[in-house]
């Protein structure tokens, strides 16, 4: 039986002078004391005294909801449907030079108001052994955290509040980037319609996937909104780009707005869309132009930069505050003034105060205007982090209380940390009744009961209880209720063609909006890259010729923007139809996001299927977009170049207008290309122009006919790779081009280059044409330079000659490059080298390396002659699961099955057959450091053999091969580390054949297997 509620967490009153007798409970059972590392002097102001100074507009006070000791450090809350604010402590978060201090733990807390006078009476733990802890969300029988690298779930069926059992892991693959460690993945949130919302920074760039799923399963994430459906366990970058969003809310329409920091605090979520990035290109090169931000005004002074706005003396205060944001909420409660409903909230960090944004239709998007600020903080060390609307109307903002910002090295100051509440008056939270549920969810009670009672009636549905709807729910007449049905309808898996065909006709245009996305909503997005995803599947019948009739017939450019965006959703054969009805809209001209949401939905086409661009093209009424076409089809003149001659001969006497916009992108699309042969077309392509402007344009027909001609010559190309204000696209051909000619001064061109972001890969390859060491010290310096995605092809470069690999390994040593991205099978290439002292460097900063015996490698070639590929076809991989379970998974993961003692597998080089053996039958043979025994002698005379995992100055974490255990330094006498492994020798000894084979099969294959039923009684 589980300890009574105050036994097992303790009960504590929130607010410390009122409960002076009473102790918090929540930091004992070995829970870390939190370690203040903050340089700067001074402590913030106590709590009350911090709430009665904040300004507030008239009929607004604050109070203090909660403060230390009972919180410190929140970073993320959220409330469930009983009315409990849930809320996310981080203490691991560290200064610059740490980074994540493995020595402090972060926990959930949960805090209640019994009696509504909006302070919280009841406090206790529901996890407190987390690390990297960014958000916590409440529903669908459990608990969802962020811990990057990983989503996690922690059951709580029953809603005790008490873990059902250990976290389980729904996602990997949220990688954190050392070098700018604030950019990590957080802000879960329930959307409208039932899926799972997060964030993530432009610099993590991650590849997400399944703990079930191989790496090349992985979908890359290059910041901006994802979402994950729990049920389906779908995962799906929404858009890419901005800088660091933290927060994001979606108003009475279910529209979507994120806050970010640096390039734009205010971006309208489009899915499918690619924001811009600030001092760099998105990582598909086809993206020509990115979104811009929804916002007509800054927070600071941009012509002096966004780091001064960090200062009280940047001239940012009149204007907002400064250039980090964090927090978002549309408030749509109804105890703030009316003047305040509607508008979206988000807390300015160092400008100390709250942001308030006015958002109005503009086009296909949205407009959003300044409003005065309200909520000013009186306290140096506020550092409002989130903001929430509870269920009597009063808003809670987090105080993350701390002086600096993100990037700050001075320390982080844990012992602080505050709720506050701003409300004009108080009431008594009443739960839902199981009878109220759908009536609330379709707005009767309120917006914060509508999204309660949707995850509710979404967690009965998970559990086989699908709710009815009133026949009249979608009936016209009330859009409000409509768009409440249709979120209803698709969290609770009932939302169906059947249903949403007709709504495409419907008078509002929300409701339209959403019976788009609907309909597209099991159809899973693009990848960043711009590789179609949605190959082989097929529409449900009359979808396509209904969103098509949509997109020539629909007066609103909002629904024209949800059919634009679902373009990234359609199998892409079926998206030229969908696009050529939305391009042959001339009034689509100037819109701010439709020619580019067509252009990234068309992306795959011109990757897969460039013969159909051209008859797009030429039926475009949106001329970026026919620029864009002529780009993308000149770009792979060289390589493809039957569809820009189509272009050509079908354009060849269009009017003058068209023919600028082909020439225009034509221009652009060869830009930094040397030579390419012309296409016949070129010499029927009217090259008259007419007005004031036409000598600039027979000047782009010269250029053009020089690529097409004799070529370019060598130092044009160098001119442009060079050119900091060129476009990125053309400096990264024309390097390429330079690095193909291999002019002399070559090395010097790339060195230049190496340090800037989207050129330094190609740069690196130029670099590696030559035999220097002195080379490789200057690759391993601008590591940091690298993309993430672009860091194993560096890793790679440098292990490839033995002049570089030197300083590879001394970069490894010094910490600057992570030793797990040199894989096994590029540390046996640099032994491959024959150098000693290497091979010396690479034990020291790796692992070892050594020569299996030769009984091992007689085994190991026995078995490869018995396992040939006829052989392993008759395998029996249900048998093979079964039996790794039971000789592989006490140790190591496969599928997301299995223990963690040993190396995940799931994303080893598993099918090759060599590797395998040669793991299993001599697992010491290539060794990395983190998996070699130490022999731990202790004081009393014992021995612990196992493998050290963490250490601080005063125990080792050693792992064993059964248990994790902490070990007190000053009980060691002595460690010796081992050059074996803690996987045993003669694994495959004790198995019979068919096993061995089965097992083989097994580790081969790429994906999950069934698992074996138990037998029958």
């Amino acid at each position: 039986m589980r300890a009574p509620f105050s036994a097992r967490f303790g009960l504590c009153v929130v607010v410390p002078f009122l409960c002076a007798g009473l102790t918090l409970a929540a930091w004992q059972d070995g829970f870390p004391a939190p370690k203040n590392s903050e340089k700067n002097p001074g402590e913030p102001m106590p709590a009350q005294e911090a709430a009665r100074r904040f300004s507030v507009p008239e009929g607004l006070r604050v109070n203090v909801f909660a403060a230390e000791p009972v919180i410190r450090n929140p970073i993320a809350c959220a409330y469930d449907s009983s009315g409990q604010l849930w809320v996310a402590e981080n203490y691991t978060y560290a200064e610059r030079e740490i980074r994540f201090d493995p020595n402090q733990r972060d926990r959930v807390i949960i805090l209640r108001d019994n009696d509504g006078d909006g302070v919280a009476e009841q406090s206790r733990v529901f996890l407190d052994n987390l690390q990297r802890l960014t958000s916590v969300e409440v529903g669908l029988g459990g608990v969802w955290l962020m811990c990057p690298p990983r989503l996690l779930f922690v059951p709580d069926r029953n809603n005790d509040n008490q873990p059902d059992g250990p976290p389980e892991v729904m996602l990997e693959g949220f990688d954190v980037p050392m070098d700018s460690h604030h950019n990590l993945a957080n802000g879960l949130r329930w959307g409208p319609d039932g899926w799972l919302y997060g964030r993530s920074g432009a610099s993590a760039f991650a590849r997400v996937r399944r703990p079930d799923q191989i790496a090349s399963d992985a979908i890359p994430l290059a910041g901006g909104i994802w979402r994950y459906h729990p049920l389906r366990k779908v995962f799906e970058p929404l858009c890419h780009g901005t800088t660091n969003p933290w927060g994001h809310d979606w108003d009475a329409r279910g529209e979507c707005f994120f806050v970010n920091t640096v390039n734009g605090h205010l971006w309208h979520m489009i899915p499918g869309g690619h924001c811009r990035r600030p001092h760099t290109v998105s990582p598909n090169p086809l993206v020509y132009e990115p979104l811009e931000m929804a916002a007509d005004h800054w927070h600071f002074d941009t012509g002096r930069g966004w780091t001064s706005s960090r200062d009280a003396g940047g001239g940012s205060d009149g204007l907002g505050g400064g250039h980090a944001h964090s927090g978002a909420l549309i408030y749509q409660g109804t105890m703030w003034p009316r003047l305040l409903q509607g508008r979206l909230l988000t807390l300015n960090f160092h400008g100390r105060r709250v942001n308030v944004e006015n958002l109005a239709r503009q086009g296909s998007g949205f407009i959003a205007r300044h409003e005065p600020d309200i909520l000013r903080a009186a306290d140096p060390f506020f550092r409002g982090i989130d903001l929430v609307e509870g269920p009597d109307g009063a808003v809670l903002i987090l105080d993350w209380s701390d002086t600096g910002e993100c990037h700050d090295s001075t320390g982080v100051h844990r012992t602080s940390g505050r709720v506050y509440r701003v409300a004009s008056g108080s009431g008594k939270f009443q739960p839902l009744a199981a009878g109220q549920l759908v009536g609330a969810a379709l707005g009767q009670e309120g917006e914060w009961h509508s999204r309660m009672a949707r995850r509710q009636l979404a967690t009965q549905a998970q559990q086989g209880k699908p709710p009815g709807l009133p026949p009249d729910a979608l009936a016209e007449g009330d859009p409000s209720r409509q768009l409440r049905a249709l979120w209803l309808l698709n969290a609770t898996g009932q939302a169906t063609t059947t249903r949403l065909l007709p709504l495409l006709r419907d008078p509002d245009e929300s409701v339209r909006v959403w019976a788009v996305r609907l309909l597209l909503d099991s159809f899973p997005l693009d990848t960043v890259e711009g590789k179609a995803r949605t190959t082989g599947m097929t529409l449900p019948d009359g979808v396509l010729e209904a969103l098509v009739r949509v997109a020539r017939q629909d007066a609103s450019a909002l629904v024209r923007l949800s059919l634009a965006s679902a373009l990234g959703r359609l199998p892409v054969r079926d998206r030229p139809a969908l696009a050529t009805a939305l391009l042959g809209r001339a009034t689509d001209a100037q819109d701010a996001n439709l020619a580019k949401m067509i252009w990234y939905g068309l992306i795959p086409v011109a990757l897969e299927h460039a013969a159909a661009l051209p008859a797009l093209a030429a039926a475009s009424q949106l001329p970026q977009v026919r620029v864009w076409i002529a780009r993308r089809l000149a770009e792979r003149a060289t390589s493809e170049p039957a569809p820009l001659q189509d272009l050509l001969a079908i354009t060849a006497h269009a009017p003058e207008g068209l023919r600028r916009e082909v020439l225009q992108g034509v221009v652009s699309g060869l830009a930094g290309i040397r030579k390419v042969a012309p296409p016949a077309a070129w010499n029927r392509f009217d090259k008259q122009f007419t007005g004031a402007d036409a000598p600039s344009w027979i000047a782009r027909v010269r250029q053009v006919e020089v690529v097409f001609g004799s070529g370019r010559a060598l130092n044009e190309l160098r001119d442009l790779a060079r050119d900091n204000k060129a476009e990125m696209n053309a400096r990264r051909d024309a390097l390429r081009a330079l690095i193909e000619a291999g002019p002399e001064d070559l090395r010097q061109v790339c060195e230049k280059l190496l340090a800037v972001r989207s050129l330094n890969v190609v740069a690196l390859e130029g670099l590696t044409r030559f035999d220097d060491p002195g080379l490789g010290t200057r690759i391993t310096a601008q590591w940091s330079a690298f993309y993430p995605i672009d860091r194993p092809e560096v890793v790679r470069a440098l292990a490839a000659r033995p002049s570089l690999a030197g300083a590879l390994l001394d970069a490894i040593a010094a910490g600057r490059i992570p030793a797990d991205t040199l894989t096994a099978s590029l540390a046996r290439q640099i032994r491959s080298f024959n150098s000693p002292a290497l091979e010396t460097r690479l034990a020291a900063v790796w692992g070892t390396f050594r020569d299996s015996p030769t009984d091992k490698q007689e085994l190991m070639h026995r078995l490869k002659a018995s396992l040939a590929p006829g052989e392993l076809a008759k395998a029996d991989t249900v048998a093979g699961r079964a039996i790794f379970a039971r000789a592989c998974g006490t140790c190591h993961r496969l599928y997301g099955v299995g223990s963690e003692i040993g190396p995940d597998l799931t994303g080893a080089g598993r099918k090759d057959l060599d590797y395998l053996l040669g793991n299993l039958v001599d697992p010491s043979a290539v060794l990395a450091k983190d998996y070699q025994m130490s022999v731990l002698e202790m004081k009393d005379g014992r021995l612990l053999t196992g493998v050290v995992v963490a250490q601080t100055d005063a125990a080792l974490t050693v792992q064993t091969d059964r248990e994790r255990r902490i070990i007190p330094r000053t009980d060691v006498e002595s460690r010796r580390q081992t050059t074996q492994s803690l996987m045993p020798d003669g694994l495959l000894a004790q198995m019979k054949p068919a096993e061995i084979r089965d097992l083989i099969a097994y580790l081969m294959t790429d994906r999950q297997v069934a698992e074996r039923a138990p037998p029958g009684p």
